[in-house]
């Protein structure tokens, strides 16, 4: 009797742990099929930079409505200067969107866009160079479109 029922358990945990296998298989291919695999990359080279002093701030945005503030941003780092002048910078995995990015350069490694009297006082800019007037520009006018497998490199000019 206590044999059948050793089998009956060994058998139980056998149907279990089969089971578990095709759960763990069913789980892998469901995240391979459905995962996105076709993401979009942007590269990011800076020019008119006059000190290779410091680290340069980045920040990438996909709302509208909180450009460029901090605390509106997708994602964001911090890089060597002198390794974004030989480089840039890669950014990857990013869904097909509009997408606007803004830099900066902290020469004076503080964490902080500096300025005096709200002139600021360290060099900055936007993705399309967008132009700045009395503030900063409008996310339509430093939007790139980043597409599915797309790699985007776009040139930003501090000023």
């Amino acid at each position: 009797m206590i044999f059948i029922i050793q089998s009956l358990l060994l058998l139980r945990y056998k149907k279990i742990e089969i089971m578990k296998i095709k759960i763990s298989s069913l789980t892998f291919l469901f995240l391979f099929c459905f995962t996105n695999t076709e993401a979009g990359t942007v590269k990011i080279f800076i020019s008119n930079v006059d000190q290779e002093k410091g680290t340069i701030h980045y920040a990438i945005f996909n709302n509208p409505e909180f450009f460029p503030e901090d605390q509106g941003k997708m994602l964001g780092g911090v890089k060597n200067i002198s390794e974004v002048v030989k480089t840039g910078i890669v950014i990857n995995e990013l869904q097909e969107s509009n997408y606007a990015i803004a830099i900066f350069h902290d020469k004076n490694f503080n964490n902080t866009f500096d300025t005096l009297l709200a002139i600021p006082t360290e060099k900055y800019g936007f993705s399309n160079n967008a132009k700045v007037f009395f503030g900063p520009p409008k996310f339509e006018e430093a939007s790139i479109f980043v597409g599915e497998n797309e790699t985007v490199e776009i040139l930003i000019e501090l000023r």
